[in-house]
């Protein structure tokens, strides 16, 4: 690896400086605003998606898949896709889709996709571990799991965003697991889960999500929520191919947890 311009210490400087926080994109905070109001309704969601339209025609695609479509019976009316859908899955598109076309990276837009499809999975997986150990909800909500998993590699967005703009195009951008906590560390300092917990911390997303964001690397991490997603990040590195298209991440991952379901006897609890 060539040498570093950067060291821990300056990493953090740019990580942490308060006063230049990239701003939520404002699709992202109408969403979650809906989802977390108690009045509001399946039409108050669709009236925010409507307002994009790379969103509506996903959502469409997504409740006319095979995942959500068994009976092969086509819909393209937007208010019909999330009935079939279920509010809580459209809710969980829309939001993936709004830090995909609403968040700037320093990168193509196929690099793009690839980051966030990545992302969608992990969440998908994430989320129905966490159904499975935890029904109750006693350690945590499911949609935190959802969360954690959407935002688990927030921190390379923010390496790429904060502190070098190169960051998706040389090396590095493109490793997996230990060999990118590695190389990360190497020239920055700093990997991409603690820069994760950072950005997170700015945005005030709640101490445990942001912890398990910091932690999600780690299998033997004392947070249920951080184990969850790294396994949950484990079987989707396994499982799904690289440049697998957005609207394709729910069939293909219903197929392979079908066919060989992650290991989840370590987080029995």
């Amino acid at each position: 690896m060539t040498t570093s311009a950067f060291d821990r210490k300056s990493t953090l400087e740019l990580l942490l400086f308060s006063e230049d926080v990239p701003s939520l994109p404002d699709r992202f905070v109408k969403i979650q605003n809906v989802a977390q109001d108690p009045d509001s309704d399946a039409e108050d969601l669709a009236n925010v998606i409507r307002s994009d339209q790379a969103t509506t025609v996903m959502i469409l695609k997504f409740a006319n898949s095979a995942a959500y479509n068994p009976s092969n019976t086509p819909i393209s009316e937007l208010s019909k896709a999330i009935a079939r859908l279920g509010t809580k899955e459209a809710v969980h598109i829309a939001t993936a889709m709004s830090l995909m076309y609403g968040m700037i990276l320093p990168t193509g837009m196929a690099n793009i996709r690839v980051f966030w499809s990545h992302a969608f999975a992990v969440a998908l997986v994430t989320e129905r571990i966490a159904k499975a150990i935890d029904p109750a909800q006693k350690l945590g909500s499911h949609e935190s799991a959802f969360m954690a998993g959407l935002l688990h590699d927030i921190g390379r967005a923010a390496l790429g965003m904060r502190v070098d703009f190169s960051y998706f195009e040389h090396e590095t951008g493109h490793l997996h697991e230990e060999d990118l906590i590695k190389s990360e560390e190497e020239y920055y300092g700093v990997n991409h889960a603690e820069a994760g917990m950072h950005m997170l911390r700015l945005w005030n997303f709640p101490d445990d999500l942001c912890q398990a964001v910091a932690e999600h690397h780690k299998a033997e991490s004392t947070l249920f929520l951080a184990r969850a997603c790294y396994l949950a990040n484990q079987f989707i590195n396994a499982h799904l191919p690289e440049r697998t298209p957005f609207d394709s991440v729910a069939d293909i991952i219903l197929e392979k947890l079908a066919d060989s379901p992650p290991d989840i006897s370590s987080l029995q609890v």
